[in-house]
């Protein structure tokens, strides 16, 4: 009777698994053909009529294609990431950096969708952690937070100093969205994890940004966590931390 109920949870394990690789499968399929589409049709209009329209639109049409080809490299990142999880991979390769001048950079480089952005980082504050993987948490977080809040709604992205045995910065972002039911939470930093408002909803993913994120965040030594009262308006609040990098002088200072 016990080998009969192990076969029984094994087989609906197995269910369950082809259940989540065929809605994986089809979310991927869909993420690359939006974004691909939009890339392919402003380059055709270019071709088209690039020699009728003025330059000002010609560089807009440039950098819309631009914003779709920087959406496709990250969501196939996300997925060649999320196969490596639990392999040998090549070594983090952690470095000291500014944590204002990173995500500056981001922010100029990733399409904010209309929405209104606030900065309130510390213009000294420096993190110790793999650049790579810091764009990636970054970008995957502000995407979700563009996807999720309505057009013209603020996200805030600040940093401060943790208090502890060791020095560390917890970086959060604020978005305008419809907020997280708190049954929901648990399930949310899981693979292939989306909520089930989304599967029916306009809004896209492949299930594994805030998956690849956690996995980074906790290989660079910090953690991960949301915030949320689950209420429509008030969205929700991403938090991560890593190690903070002392100038030299204050390490000195703090041996003394």
């Amino acid at each position: 009777m016990r080998a009969e109920q192990q076969l029984n949870l094994a087989y609906e394990h197995q269910q369950h698994l082809e259940v989540l690789r065929d809605q994986f499968l089809m979310s991927v399929s869909h993420e690359l053909r939006t974004p691909l589409t939009e890339v392919k049709g402003y380059i055709n209009l270019l071709l088209e009529y690039g020699n009728k329209i003025d330059a000002e639109t010609q560089a807009a049409f440039m950098q819309s294609a631009s914003y779709g080809c920087d959406e496709l490299e990250l969501i196939i990142s996300n997925v060649l990431d999320s196969s490596r999880v639990g392999q040998e991979i090549k070594p983090l390769r952690m470095q000291e950096l500014s944590l204002a001048t990173t995500i500056s950079e981001i922010c100029e480089h990733i399409y904010l969708q209309d929405h209104l952005l606030q900065l309130e980082l510390p213009a000294d504050l420096l993190v110790l952690a793999d650049r790579q993987q810091l764009r990636q948490i970054l970008r995957n977080l502000i995407s979700n937070a563009c996807k999720y809040s309505p057009v013209q709604t603020l996200i805030q992205i600040g940093a401060r100093v943790e208090d502890g045995q060791e020095p560390m910065v917890c970086i959060s972002l604020q978005d305008a969205g419809p907020g997280i039911a708190a049954e929901d939470i648990p399930h949310l930093f899981q693979k292939f994890s989306r909520l089930q408002r989304d599967m029916i909803g306009p809004v896209r993913g492949t299930g594994l940004g805030l998956y690849i994120s956690k996995q980074f965040v906790e290989g660079m030594g910090g953690r991960i966590w949301v915030e949320s009262e689950g209420i429509a308006g008030k969205g929700s609040r991403f938090c991560f931390t890593l190690r903070r990098s002392l100038p030299a002088t204050l390490m000195e200072h703090d041996r003394e």
